[in-house]
């Protein structure tokens, strides 16, 4: 922060300038102006509070001078309406209607104002006493607001202004046209305004006659304000669009409504949006759905009793998100009894008669046999993918590490790493932790940094076997594929024939089972073939 900053106003940052209010701040024209929620000094505000509270006897004492002196002489005054002219800024007041709740940051244009001075006069009216209705020497801005707070900063003592003359309607339907000619305004702030025009006896008509929206854009609008007005305000800076709006107005509840206002403008709006109403349409669905149930004469049954196998759903499940009025249950089965489950929150129906018991049939032995012979094919597999596993991982530990076969080691890293990168293999996680001496069963945020220090300190006797975890071999690994309940096909694994090839060119030797599984011709296969 720079020099002579002050720390305690967390408007110092935007104001950019040498504070000369440091313990005052309230002193300081931006922080009075600009001073917000989340953004103001609590001895300030307190002091604030206390300055409008002894204002009260001031502001009676100004109202009571402003009724007439019966024994003055009355006298003319020069009207100014209608005319340009140069107003003392301490007798300009905001409109406190004034569609436009933040002025936003003040620093360009205050500094702009101080250089070249105001280019385009304000708009103002005269401000009449709260008794007596008549002008008490102050006016109110209609069109310049920001204008006269920036002048304010720059330190100018009058500004240039055109006194209108304009009825309530008139200065709020100019002020907010004002401001949304320039993208001003939130949609917040444009639904407050057009509610306040239709609160002072304008109809949407002439609303949208005087704005330039259209009637259907101000009905929009004016929908916001059943929303709970302090999220809205909250969630107003955000990037939001009448589409977003058009999406909340079809949510009827308004506690729901409410509920997904809070994620408009974010990632999860559209997902509140069809959550809530799939719980509408299930709220609406549900008393015509239980009439329906009613009439079918079902018996409810628990989840739970779902799962057990006693029961058969019958047809499809029905989701009342989908309800239509004349939509069609299934009809009572005159031969079962009928039973249903209803998931309200999820809104899902589901109706079931009791599992008839199969009669038992009596199997031809041929099919029988054939079970037999497939269970034992598969059961030769896994012995010979469990013998041949532990055969390469013995293979390995016998590995010694020297210069003849070094390359061979570093040509097995790279191919198991290819077929990582290429394929998406696994890799052996319990053998490389197995190696590393760190247990692979107990998660540990320090594992990898044990893992690496390990590393740094092991023997490079250990190297093949780290490079053979790469493959992610296990006693799963195999040239057979199909379900085990038909016959066992042959299937190309060209990670294991990578293995293979590595370890084979390390001096491993396969034996005539393990080539006959890895060419297809193995006995297990031969059998689906004699099948065929």
């Amino acid at each position: 922060m720079k020099k002579n900053s002050n720390k305690r106003c967390p408007l110092q940052a935007e104001c950019e300038r040498t504070c000369k209010h440091e313990g005052h701040e309230l002193d300081c024209e931006y922080y009075k102006f600009n001073a917000r929620p989340d953004y103001e000094i609590e001895d300030q505000e307190e002091r604030r509070r206390e300055i409008e509270h002894r204002s009260d006897e001031a502001y009676w004492a100004e109202m009571m001078a402003e009724l007439p002196d019966e024994d003055a002489e009355p006298q003319e005054k020069e009207s100014a309406k209608g005319r340009l002219i140069y107003i003392p800024i301490d007798k300009l007041r905001p409109h406190p209607d004034n569609p436009r709740k933040e002025l936003g940051d003040l620093t360009e244009l205050a500094a702009s104002i101080k250089a070249n001075g105001v280019f385009q006069n304000l708009t103002v009216v005269e401000k009449l006493g709260e008794i007596t209705k008549k002008w008490n020497g102050n006016y109110t801005i209609i069109i310049g607001h920001r204008r006269c707070a920036a002048a304010k900063l720059a330190g100018l003592t009058e500004l240039p202004c055109v006194v209108a003359e304009m009825t309530p309607q008139e200065q709020l339907s100019t002020m907010l046209l004002e401001n949304m000619q320039r993208s001003d305004l939130t949609v917040y702030e444009q639904a407050q305004s057009f509610q306040m025009l239709i609160g002072m006896g304008e109809s949407v008509e002439s609303v949208a006659q005087k704005t330039g929206f259209s009637s259907n854009t101000v009905r929009r609008r004016l929908k916001m304000t059943e929303l709970d007005q302090k999220v809205l305000k909250q969630v107003s800076d955000r990037p939001l669009s009448l589409g977003d709006f058009d999406k909340l107005a079809h949510i009827e509840d308004l506690t729901a409504r409410n509920k997904c206002l809070e994620d408009i403008g974010t990632g999860n709006f559209n997902q509140s949006i069809e959550k809530a109403l799939k719980k509408q349409a299930i709220r609406k669905a549900l008393p015509d759905v239980k009439a329906r149930i009613k009439a079918l004469k079902a018996k409810k049954i628990s989840q739970s009793e779902t799962w057990g196998g006693k029961y058969e759903m019958l047809g499809q499940r029905i989701y009342l998100q989908n309800w239509q009025q004349d939509q069609t249950l299934l009809p009572k089965d005159g031969k079962h009894k009928l039973f249903y489950y209803l998931d309200e929150d999820y809104g899902e129906l589901r109706f079931y008669v009791e599992r008839q018991k199969a009669k038992p049939v009596k199997r031809p032995q041929a099919e029988i046999d054939r079970e037999k012979a497939i269970a034992n094919a598969w059961a030769q597999v896994d012995e010979f993918n469990a013998l041949a596993y532990k055969l390469r991982m013995d293979f390995i530990k016998s590995i010694s590490l020297n210069s003849k076969n070094i390359t061979l080691i570093l040509k097995g890293a790279v191919s198991a790493n290819i077929l990582r990168c290429i394929d998406y293999a696994s890799a052996d996680r319990e053998l490389f932790c197995g190696t590393l001496g760190l247990d692979d069963s107990v998660y540990d945020s320090q594992r990898a940094a044990k893992a690496m220090a390990a590393f740094n300190n092991m023997s490079a006797k250990d190297y093949p076997t780290l490079v053979y975890a790469n493959f992610g071999d296990n006693k799963g690994v195999s040239y057979a594929k199909g379900y085990k309940g038909s016959w066992p096909e042959y299937k190309k694994n060209v990670r294991l024939n990578a293995l293979y090839d590595w370890l084979i060119s390390l001096g491993y030797e396969m034996s005539d089972e393990e080539k006959a599984m890895r060419d297809g011709t193995h006995e297990v296969f031969a059998a689906k073939r004699d099948e065929l």
